[in-house]
């Protein structure tokens, strides 16, 4: 007996949408959709294509942007043409929208739902608007973020039901506003907290979404400190009724369960690979073991916790693993199709968040009792469509290559792969499912998770026998490929401390970063490099907004320069009586040179450090000791392996000069990657209190393949260890990381340094 299809439930819009509401409950429209209440519809008829638009008008645009963020943003189903309505206008059907379809009606306002939640529930409902602030500001709908009733919820998660268009562009300060009127009904233990970020968003303190995700992290951090979390972990994989070999790959291995708590252990990954026999097994097993290697040397403390580090260090795993499959397609010369890959989806339980780094079309879902969401967006052409704003999803899937992967790991160089890391505040039992497409094709998922997964929340059923149960549905009802699912199931209980709750008071703000600003920020998103990374990810992906062409007389300087230049360059080699006029007079300024610099040694300009406000990428800087103090604790240059490490992995002593190689922005403040270009010869001897330095010349390859953008820092050796009394000095060519305002008390800009001063930075620049 075949499952009956799944009745779809969608939302009308359109400029003429008055007119639905002047139909009665039960009025068919266009013959196929039924009007149930107020714009609500069902599509009777949903095993055929609805009508689908030949042209995609602008209002509809930005749902088609805001694809990446459809747990929260409703997708365009299909149009109902006024020739097919009879109606004076177009009406187009949003799916996936906050409708509760057992009772046929919307979900409750977040205001209704405000009073009574949870202290953790209420700042993850607002850390959720706080992440769709910038992608709502770049498309031109923030102001569905101030509408109370377009904001829905179920259960955790936020949902909008429409998006409306900005008339104007909105601020923080209305935002702020808006929460203002919530206050005084939130939990008594965040209520003083939520006051004053008020005040800070009125007041214009917080001046990006960025920033304010950055106040409520902290919040959050201190509330999921109430809570006793346990971890369960149930993995397995099979090679399916088709398949000659298994191509997939998962951690912990097959048949594995895991219990403990959130950390570095508490982690599953599934991979399916690409590219045949002796290809898509070894790429998958290759990510496996070097994301396992990096797990292993994660540092995961409470204390020196940050959410965007970790971001960025998943991001960065991901990269290695693409480096290391690529390396080994390039040494065996393979090209093209030949070229083995492998998709990639990973989670990993920390603290009082769940991440999800993904790449491919392997999946990942996260169900809770009130709903089955899937959290990845599948990296194929159908999907690079609709986010270009091209086609409606249900067109795009119709193309030929619509299934068709546009980035997977070890195709291409890490320097254009753009890894998706997510991050989920868990605020009540739930559990991610992360699957290979033999399980997920077909929407089995959907059709399944309310009877076979759910139940483990209610304690019925155990991961372990659920995993084998959807190995089995895999087989059965697709049986085209390899299967392989992880389970991972998430319990959050308060604790009996919390019973007492202290009252949460708002941090300081973080140094503020200059943001774009709001009004000015982008809304053409056309260039797919601007959507291919996923915008929960604040390190990696940043918007830079370039000024207008032919506004700056700049512009026409160079290009005057920049021809003279090159008639001289023409003269010099091809009309000889120039050239040598120009090799003599060369000649002649060098000799006064030179003899100038035997004769009258001028001492180098004296350098201070209170000039010294910021330090950029690609600035030579020099350390310095106030008053010519011998090197002192206090003055010479720690640097740490990683941003947010405590031990430092060596130092750099006065007279020392270092360029600025990276920059990157964290909840910390500014972190600079600095490397080491020249040492005074106190720092290069073999004194008693240096170590003999390490042998770099296996870090340069990696080096050059892990920087996959100015914002995501290369690799980094692992720290020295630390020998009592003992210092390590950091050779030339060697790099770590320092808080920049520490940087600054310790160093001078050195604007142009000598050859001998640059060293190793000259000899392997990376820019």
């Amino acid at each position: 007996m075949q499952n009956s299809v799944p009745k779809h439930y969608l939302w009308a819009v359109g400029e003429n949408i008055e007119e639905i509401k002047g139909c009665r409950p039960g009025d068919s429209i266009a013959g196929r959709y039924l009007l149930k209440r107020d714009r609500l519809l069902i599509d009777t008829q949903p095993e055929h294509l609805p009508e689908l638009p030949e042209d995609i008008p602008s209002f509809i645009t930005p749902y088609l942007r805001l694809f990446a963020h459809q747990l929260h943003v409703p997708q365009v189903y299909g149009m109902v043409s006024a020739q097919a309505s009879k109606l004076s206008g177009d009406i187009w059907l949003l799916e996936n929208g906050p409708i509760v379809q057992v009772t046929e009606t919307l979900m409750p306002e977040l205001a209704d739902a405000w009073q009574g939640a949870a202290a953790m529930r209420q700042l993850n409902w607002l850390w959720q608007i706080a992440q769709l602030w910038q992608p709502c500001i770049a498309q031109g709908v923030a102001s569905t973020l101030l509408t109370p009733e377009l904001l829905r919820v179920e259960g955790p998660l936020v949902r909008l039901l429409e998006l409306q268009p900005d008339r104007k562009p909105p601020n923080l300060s209305m935002l702020g506003k808006l929460w203002q009127q919530w206050v005084e009904e939130s939990h008594p233990a965040i209520a003083n907290f939520l006051r004053q970020l008020c005040q800070q968003m009125v007041a214009g303190q917080v001046r990006s979404g960025e920033q304010l995700m950055g106040q409520l992290d902290k919040a959050l951090a201190k509330c999921g400190r109430w809570y006793d979390r346990t971890i369960e972990i149930a993995t397995g994989t099979d090679v399916g009724r088709s398949r000659a070999h298994n191509e997939d790959a998962c951690y912990p291995p097959d048949g594995t369960v895991f219990s403990g708590t959130p950390g570095a252990q508490a982690c599953a990954i599934v991979c399916d690979g690409i590219g045949g026999q002796d290809g898509g097994e070894v790429a998958s097993e290759l990510a496996i073991s070097e994301l396992c290697k990096r797990l292993d040397r994660l540092q995961l403390h409470r204390v020196t916790w940050d959410s965007l580090s970790l971001v960025s260090k998943l991001e960065r795993a991901a990269c290695a693993a693409n480096d290391e499959i690529s390396a080994r397609n390039d040494s065996e010369h393979r090209q093209g199709r030949q070229r083995m890959g492998t998709t990639l989806v990973m989670a990993l339980a920390h603290l009082h968040e769940l991440y999800v780094a993904h790449i491919g079309d392997s999946r990942a879902y996260w169900i809770t009792r009130t709903g089955c969401y899937q959290v990845t967006l599948d990296d194929d052409v159908a999907s690079r469509e609709v986010r270009l704003g091209y086609a409606l999803y249900r067109d795009a899937l119709e193309q030929v290559a619509a299934g068709a992967l546009i980035q997977a790991l070890g195709i291409t160089s890490s320097n254009t792969l753009h890894p998706t890391v997510q991050r989920f505040p868990i605020d009540e039992d739930c559990v991610l499912l992360l699957c290979s497409d033999g399980l997920s094709d077909k929407d089995r998922v959907e059709e399944c998770w309310e009877t076979e997964i759910l139940p483990i929340l209610d304690g019925k059923v155990g991961v372990a026998e659920v995993r084998d149960r959807l190995i089995e549905i895999a087989n059965t009802k697709n049986g085209h490929d390899n299967v392989t699912v992880a389970l991972i199931h998430c319990q959050a209980h308060l604790t009996e401390e919390s019973n007492n709750l202290t009252e949460l008071s708002v941090p300081p703000l973080d140094a503020p970063i200059e943001p774009i600003a709001e009004e000015d920020a982008p809304t053409d998103l056309t260039d797919p490099s601007t959507i291919t990374g996923s915008s929960n990810s604040q390190v990696k992906t940043q918007v830079l907004v370039l000024p207008e062409r032919g506004k700056s007389p700049w512009s026409l300087l160079l290009k005057i320069v920049f021809l003279l230049g090159l008639g001289g360059v023409f003269a010099y080699f091809f009309i000889p009586p120039v050239g040598r006029a120009i090799d003599a007079a060369g000649e002649s300024i060098l000799g006064k040179r030179s003899k100038f610099a035997e004769t009258s040694p001028q001492p180098a300009p004296e350098i201070t450090t209170s000039a010294v406000q910021s330090l950029e990428t690609g600035a030579f800087v020099e350390i310095k000791s106030p008053g010519g103090e011998l090197e002192t604790e206090e003055n010479r240059l720690d640097l740490r392996g990683e941003i947010g490490q405590v031990e430092v992995k060596g130092t750099v002593p006065v007279g020392s000069v270092l360029r600025v190689t990276n920059k990157l922005l964290t909840r910390q403040g500014n972190w600079l990657e600095l490397k080491v270009c020249s040492l005074p010869e106190t720092g290069r001897s073999d004194s008693p209190t240096s170590k003999p330095p390490k042998d770099l010349s296996a870090l340069g390859k990696v080096e050059n393949k892990e920087v996959a953008s100015a914002a995501t820092p290369s690799p980094t050796p692992e720290a020295k260890p630390s020998v009592a009394g003992a210092i390590y000095h950091l050779q030339a060519g060697e790099i770590g990381w320092i808080q920049e305002q520490d940087a600054i008390s310790k160093v001078a800009t050195n604007l142009n340094p000598s050859p001998n001063q640059q060293g190793k930075c000259v000899e392997s620049n990376r820019f």
